[in-house]
């Protein structure tokens, strides 16, 4: 977590950029903004960030940076790129009074990052396509897959692995499988191989614009990697979307393994669990493709843990929301991601902060929305035309990937953020309010100084009442007074009916859907 080094909001003392702004640049800006990194340009040093500070104040105060497609209220991830409000008050606190440096002997040291590769240290084997030139058509995007042979002599546990685009402007994306039996077979001729299908070819990565290298925890608590055994191939499946035509990629994969010591681990598996393949959206209609796993009537038979998720759609993608329902008690909801403005152009494994257990009799549940009508500013095709889906960015695509493993008792309460120690926790989200009339009723995060984000099911179109009361009982705020049906959000920002900061505090949020109520304590730090 970046602490702004002192910097107290309370003071009229202006941030300077050694001491409260390059902590914050470096850790949420400089993974993109570095030299033959995604971003355009670099955020480094003083000047370049002073340059681009009232650029950086606009972007960050609407939202455009740092890109981050979840809604951290819905549920919590590692490798979180937004700014709480401290930070954006402490850059526009610093544009506003002009940038100061404060003193150079003072600064932090930049971030560093070699050869394209964020992991740091040498990886133990790096796997590179051979050179290829993207064969990609105006009607056809094109998909490639290379078996390459790892080399490995001796059985080995994968800790981490990076995939690394050639030229990061062409690679739609990258997925990476072990082909245990070394039996798959390059194909560069298809200009159609999405990938291997068979169980002896596991996926173990994926690289999307926006992506992370995968580091798996390596702690006594929590030990995860993926066995590649000796004389395995690594399979490395590419897209390269219309535009790419005759452009040359060399990707590559560096792969880090545990001590050969290392056994006592936990194997962690990855693939599309939500996925629907036949769909199509209408021309100049709003629609959505939801699809459940393992069916909408079964729920799983024994208990997993979710470590990761990756939802995928195309441009035409508008919003994502997955979660986990008790079979049999279906208000009962385990919240997992939900995006509320799809970006085709920042796509991820996102993990969890906390392990989420998937219980016994749950089923996993996902939703996209899709705009397809003129509207849409990414739509491929003016005028819409109707849109199913396939395997050219033009076509749309619902998958929705984890990485997961068998579920131990106690995994919900493993910090996994702390574990790999990317930053600290601030919260845990506390499980949904239910009561015996099938409603419920959450709030992200609580505690909170900043927004709580309050989520609920209406199963049936009916009048709702969202309020928030003190302990003596005395009606704070009103959020919601009008008919609704289905899933639905809204935030309190902390302020009473008229307008002022509530005190630090216990609250209560009540929710009245017809003649039913539902309670939840809400903490304002």
């Amino acid at each position: 977590m970046v602490l702004l080094c002192g910097w107290n909001m309370a003071t009229a003392q202006t941030p300077t950029f050694v001491d409260d702004i390059a902590p914050i640049i470096f850790d949420k800006c400089a993974k993109c903004h570095y030299n033959g990194g995604v971003a355009p340009f670099e955020l480094l040093t003083y000047s370049q960030v002073s340059s681009r500070g009232t650029w950086i104040q606009s972007e960050i105060n609407s939202g455009n940076m740092p890109p981050w497609p979840p809604d951290n209220s819905y549920n919590e991830y590692v490798h979180n790129r937004s700014l709480s409000a401290a930070q954006i008050q402490a850059i526009n606190d610093w544009v506003n009074g002009g940038m100061p440096q404060g003193n150079v002997a003072n600064t932090p040291p930049a971030p560093v990052f070699t050869a394209g590769a964020k992991l740091a240290g040498t990886p133990d084997i790096s796997i590179r396509i051979p050179d290829y030139r993207s064969k990609a058509t105006s009607s056809n995007d094109d998909y490639v897959c290379f078996s390459i042979p790892s080399g490995l002599t001796a059985n080995r546990i994968i800790k981490s692995i990076e995939i690394i685009p050639g030229d990061p402007s062409i690679v739609h994306h990258c997925l990476a499988f072990v082909d245990l039996n070394a039996t798959y077979v390059t194909d560069t001729t298809s200009h159609g191989c999405a990938g291997p299908s068979s169980n002896t070819v596991p996926l173990i990565g994926a690289y999307a614009p926006g992506g992370s290298p995968t580091t798996f925890p390596d702690d006594n608590l929590l030990r995860l990697g993926v066995e590649m055994p000796a004389g395995a191939n690594m399979v490395l499946a590419m897209h390269y979307p219309e535009g790419s035509f005759g452009k040359l990629d060399s990707t590559r994969i560096n792969i880090h393994f545990y001590p050969q010591s290392v056994s006592n681990y936990r194997e962690v598996s990855a693939e599309p669990v939500i996925y629907d393949y036949n769909f199509t959206i209408n021309a100049n209609t709003i629609d959505s493709v939801d699809a459940y796993y393992p069916n909408a009537n079964q729920g799983v038979p024994v208990p997993v843990s979710l470590y990761s998720i990756f939802p995928h759609a195309h441009l035409l993608g508008k919003s994502f929301i997955v979660y986990a329902v008790n079979n049999s008690a279906p208000f009962d909801r385990i919240p997992l991601m939900h995006i509320p403005e799809w970006d085709f152009e920042w796509q991820d494994f996102y993990v969890f902060k906390y392990l989420q257990k998937l219980p016994v009799g749950y089923k996993l549940y996902g939703k996209a929305l899709y705009d397809n009508t003129t509207n849409n500013p990414y739509n491929p095709n003016n005028p819409p035309q109707n849109v199913s889906f396939g395997l050219n960015t033009a076509d749309e695509m619902f998958l929705v990937y984890f990485q997961y493993f068998a579920y131990q008792i106690g995994d919900e309460h493993i910090n996994v953020d702390s574990l790999i120690q990317l930053q600290t926790p601030t919260s845990q989200i506390e499980p949904v309010a239910v009561n015996q009339n099938g409603l419920f009723l959450s709030a992200y995060p609580n505690p909170s100084d900043d927004q709580t984000t309050l989520y609920y099911f209406v199963d049936k179109q009916e009048k709702v009442s969202l309020q928030i009361y003190n302990l003596s009982g005395q009606l704070v705020q009103t959020l919601v007074q009008q008919e609704q049906q289905g899933e639905q959000w809204t935030q309190w920002n902390g302020k009473d009916a008229s307008g002022n900061p509530v005190a630090a505090g216990v609250y209560i949020s009540k929710l009245q859907v017809g003649d039913r109520i539902v309670t939840q304590k809400l903490t304002r730090n």
